[in-house]
């Protein structure tokens, strides 16, 4: 038997979404920028690559389906 209308959430919880504006291609920096923002916390001597472009191949890995970090690696 199918639930009733008035027992779902979703319409409940969207009508309390507020509309906002769209962004600007100013206001929305690309992602390398964003990923550069993140402090490194590795030790200075053992850095092979910069920490943006290992963040960036990892965030390349799971737009494409990585799901664990074996995944990513591979």
């Amino acid at each position: 038997m199918p639930a009733a209308a008035e027992s779902s959430p979703t319409p409940a919880a969207r009508d309390q979404l507020t509309p906002v504006s769209p962004l600007l291609l100013q206001e929305c920096p690309g992602l390398l920028a964003c990923l550069a923002t993140v402090p490194d916390p590795r030790d200075p001597r053992g850095r092979l690559h910069p920490l943006v472009g290992v963040l960036a191949l990892c965030a390349a890995a799971v737009l494409t389906g990585a799901t664990s970090l074996l995944a990513i690696s591979e």
